[in-house]
């Protein structure tokens, strides 16, 4: 008989409507990712990304008043964006502008807060479906957009965008998608399906011509090898797609001449690359480092800035996570957030040392939370990872989900049924 107890929470029935709201709402975020005006990042009026980002909030705060799960790390999370929220208007003064970035980060929180205390409802097979459901329209339009030469023009260059704001952006989304479709090929059942989803977020991913996503995506690739278990043939598959995706990407022209153009920078001068450009501005950022070095100038303060006709930097992002992170949170803030990266990696890390011992078969889940999160972490190096809701939301979902698993239901998959 069906332990009682398992329903407790979060209803059966309720399953698939919260799944179904999740992927519903998540497929207008990306499909509409491009809509934004281009200075949103610098305007405090209410669009629907922000929109969107309030419902998460609503019904993250309704599940967490009800089920009370995650409530210590949640409360935390929420203190410390307060805080440099509160930084960041003593800096620049209260307006919706100045909060917009503290209401963003804290929509990808809630998100995390919906799926840990909807246990049992949105699984980690549900949070991959959902990730390669949003992403297959962007996916095609990416591909088709390549093939027509109908992208976002990028300094002379065509790059496709799909439905997203920026090819960058994504990039990085393919990329999480691709490692995640791969997975599901490769622990699953290697349905032809998965294969087909991997080859098409890779050739979208490629259609960028991001140099970012493409290490974000062989990072992913890379580790998602090492973590298999097994023989080296075992762990060859996810390094051989690597290999050829690079191949592919250099062997193209304008892949090609990113290379050369990147591997040519000049540390001293700036030569029109994207890498000399990021150097140049975190160079300009240094002053405003070192003007509150120890709890910075609050959250969002490198991204409100209005832009300048004939400044190519002003009011653009800093293209590198830490850097933002330092500029806005100053030395505290940093510590706190890459403590925190490291108790969620050192909690995945428990999670698969536990189900590596007792694994009698079933997908290797904590795997591929670490995957995410060590291609988040490659990306955010060189681009504003952490400012595209999409690709956070897309992180969250599935890592959150991972964590969610409950002990029970996790021994259930591990150990071998005494049921008659």
């Amino acid at each position: 008989m069906q332990d009682k107890r398992s329903l407790i929470g979060t209803p059966r029935g309720l399953h698939l409507p919260l799944v179904a709201l999740l992927g519903a709402t998540l497929l207008v975020r990306v499909l509409t990712d491009n809509r934004s005006a281009p200075d949103s990042h610098h305007s405090g009026s209410l669009n629907l990304s922000g929109a969107i980002a309030l419902l998460f909030i609503l019904i993250a705060a309704g599940l967490l008043l009800q089920r009370r799960r995650g409530i210590r790390p949640t409360a935390l999370a929420a203190l410390w964006l307060c805080v440099w929220t509160a930084v960041a208007v003593d800096t620049s003064g209260a307006s919706a502008e100045t909060v917009r970035e503290g209401v963003r980060e804290a929509s990808v929180i809630a998100l995390a807060v919906i799926v840990y205390n909807a246990r049992g409802a949105v699984t980690v097979s549900a949070a991959t479906r959902l990730v390669q459901f949003v992403g297959f329209v962007p996916a095609v339009l990416a591909v088709y957009q390549i093939a027509t030469d109908t992208g976002m023009d990028i300094s002379g260059n065509i790059r496709s965008n799909g439905t997203f704001a920026h090819p960058n952006s994504a990039a990085m989304f393919f990329a999480i998608a691709s490692a995640t479709s791969l997975w599901l090929y490769l622990d699953s059942g290697r349905r032809r399906l998965d294969a087909a989803l991997t080859t098409l977020f890779a050739a979208a991913m490629l259609t960028t011509f991001s140099i970012d996503g493409l290490a974000a995506l062989v990072a992913m690739l890379v580790a998602l090898g090492a973590l298999r278990p097994g023989s080296l043939q075992a762990k060859g598959g996810p390094w051989l797609l690597a290999g050829l995706v690079v191949i592919a990407f250099v062997a193209t022209p304008l892949g090609g001449h990113r290379i050369a153009r990147a591997s040519a920078t000049n540390l001293a001068e700036a030569n029109g690359s994207s890498l000399s450009w990021r150097l140049h501005k975190w160079k300009l950022l240094l002053p405003d480092w070192e003007s509150s070095p120890v709890i910075g100038r609050g959250l969002g303060t490198t991204i409100t800035e209005a832009g300048a006709p004939g400044n190519q930097y002003a009011g653009e992002p800093p293209h590198n996570e830490y850097v933002r992170s330092l500029v806005e949170t100053g030395i505290v803030g940093l510590a706190i957030l890459l403590g925190a990266i490291a108790v969620l990696i050192g909690r995945i890390v428990r999670l698969k040392s536990t189900s590596d011992t007792h694994r009698t078969g079933p997908p290797a889940e904590p795997a591929l939370a670490l995957v995410i999160v060590f291609g988040c972490l490659v990306n955010a190096l060189a681009d504003n990872t952490f400012l595209d809701s999409p690709t956070c939301y897309a992180a969250a979902l599935i890592v959150i989900a991972v964590l969610s698993v409950p002990s029970a239901e996790r021994r259930s998959h591990q150990e071998p049924s005494l049921s008659v």
